[in-house]
């Protein structure tokens, strides 16, 4: 059987600070990354047309 789940603590002091500032900086990775993602898409898209054109 599966032991059962611990209950999360909660978060003070400096390891909530900690937490907060590393979930910015996450925030902000994501921003960036979907801008690649949406650029990759239109590389894949013209890349895709050319391969239909041959």
């Amino acid at each position: 059987m599966a032991k059962p789940i611990k209950i999360t603590p909660v978060l003070r002091g400096r390891d909530a600070v900690n937490f907060l500032s590393k979930m910015r900086v996450n925030k902000r990775q994501d921003s960036n990354s979907t801008s690649k993602l949406v650029e990759v898409r239109k590389d894949a898209a013209i890349f895709k047309s050319l391969l239909k054109k041959a």
